[in-house]
């Protein structure tokens, strides 16, 4: 039995996906002779049947479903092989992406003048997520993350500051509060919440920081924020102090390829010089 092509397979994979040999055709670019065809190869060299034939539908036999599944992951490693081969083609116009979660990433877009001008001519993208996107495989180009790297090959990290967190209210005297979700990531922050709550009810399980802002300030009850941002909101009053071991580090992570790209430095040194410029309002000062 002769090994298959990649190709072939490849072919296989998008008329699984599409249902059909017309529709798979189409999205390759192809003719439906051609995949029909080429099917018809990978079918004669593996000396099996892979699809059930009947009047306008094709169905997968127990054998295609076998190749299937082996052929699946070779599909994805394929994708992950093109990203990070991108990742390493040098673009000097390509934008500089910073992933960070959604406080932090809405804590720079109050900078991004400063941020878009060191990427310059290049654009700046913002990638709030809680996932961390992968450094090394090119899903971004900095990473702004609240936790020490340990045993990561080829990426750089460092400290560029800190931000902390208190709750804040409409009144001084809340009646409700608005807690983090029982998450283990943030399990630490929902437990500070039921403390201060003092037998208080939640009133809500809000992940999202900008969501939990605005739920604040339309009064659904006190919420836990970051200080930078509820205390540069007139509407709301800091109802406890900044605890220190909520304190989170903020890390700068870029693979060191990156440092290869002006704009990238550019953009990082730039993000460190902002944290320290913002240092007192980041802890509350």
């Amino acid at each position: 039995m002769a090994a298959p092509s990649w190709d072939d397979l490849r072919i296989f994979l998008a008329v699984v996906a599409h249902g059909s040999m017309n529709a798979a055709a189409r999205a390759l670019g192809q003719s439906q002779p051609t995949v029909a065809r080429r099917i018809k190869v990978l079918e004669d060299g593996f000396g099996i049947e892979l699809f059930q034939r009947g009047p306008n539908r094709l169905e997968l036999t127990e054998a295609g479903k076998a190749v299937l599944a082996a052929a699946t992951p070779m599909a994805q490693a394929a994708e992950t092989a093109q990203r990070a081969a991108a990742a390493y083609r040098p673009d000097p116009d390509a934008p500089v992406r910073i992933t960070a979660t959604a406080s932090v990433a809405m804590f720079l877009t109050l900078h991004a003048t400063g941020l878009a001008r060191a990427a310059s001519p290049s654009e700046i993208a913002f990638l709030p997520t809680r996932r961390h996107l992968d450094l090394a495989n090119g899903e971004a180009d900095i990473g702004l993350r609240m936790y020490r790297l340990t045993g990561a090959d080829h990426l750089i990290a460092r400290k560029i500051g800190e931000v902390a967190f208190a709750i804040y209210s409409r009144t001084p005297d809340p009646e409700g509060f608005i807690a983090p979700p029982e998450d283990p990531s943030l399990s630490r922050q929902a437990a500070f919440v039921a403390r201060i709550a003092a037998g208080r009810p939640v009133v809500a399980r809000i992940g999202d920081t900008p969501l939990r802002h605005q739920a604040a300030r339309a009064d659904l009850g006190a919420a836990f924020l970051p200080c930078w941002l509820g205390d540069s909101d007139a509407d709301l009053v800091r109802i406890t102090g900044p605890e220190p071991e909520l304190l989170e580090d903020v890390f700068l992570v870029m693979h060191e390829r990156s440092r290869s790209r002006p704009n990238v430095r550019r953009v990082a040194d730039a993000l460190a010089d902002l944290f320290r410029r913002e240092r007192k309002a980041l802890a509350g000062i």
